[in-house]
């Protein structure tokens, strides 16, 4: 059984680690763990991980930020989507954002969530996100996504937000 909660502190290095071949830059991995302490952008989100419940081993990571569109709606982005190397394919960082989704949707009554994807669009576009119009993307090597049960993109009334 896998379940979902907030991470601790303790955990962040741990969680950091699970994004390194990606973001690392070839950085030296102490180097990298230093820059993502300190970086403000992951100090303003709330971090969330997937364990496994009997052995506490985390499966999955991602960050939620809440993003102020609208005075009307709650909007929050879904970044650092991350899994260890070596437990990559088997459906935990699925799990993770849909569940996320869920508890959002149930807990804040957010029903709209946007993210950027750096690793192509298909992953997403199976959990329900949507690639927004071209003439709203910002970014040439990011693609913007939007998912809501709620809202339709075409009646969307909100400012795309910048990479978060």
């Amino acid at each position: 059984m896998k379940k979902i909660r907030e991470a601790t502190k303790e955990e962040m290095i741990d969680i950091y680690k699970m994004g390194y071949d990606v973001w690392g830059d070839n950085l030296p991995f102490e180097e990298y763990i230093t820059m993502c302490q300190s970086s403000d952008k992951y100090k303003k989100g709330k971090w969330y991980v997937l364990e496994a419940a009997d052995t506490k081993q985390l499966l999955s990571s991602l960050i939620v930020y809440k993003l102020n569109l609208s005075e009307n709606q709650i909007v929050k982005g879904i970044g650092s989507i991350a899994t260890p190397l070596y437990l990559r394919k088997k459906g935990y960082a699925s799990l993770l954002v849909k569940e996320t989704i869920t508890k959002l949707e149930q807990e804040e009554n957010c029903n709209n969530f946007f993210l950027y994807s750096d690793i192509g669009i298909e992953f997403y576009k199976g959990l329900g996100f949507i690639v927004l119009p071209n003439d709203s993307q910002k970014y040439n090597d990011s693609v913007c996504m939007y998912y809501s049960k709620d809202i339709d993109i075409d009646s969307m009334s909100l400012d795309i937000p910048n990479y978060f």
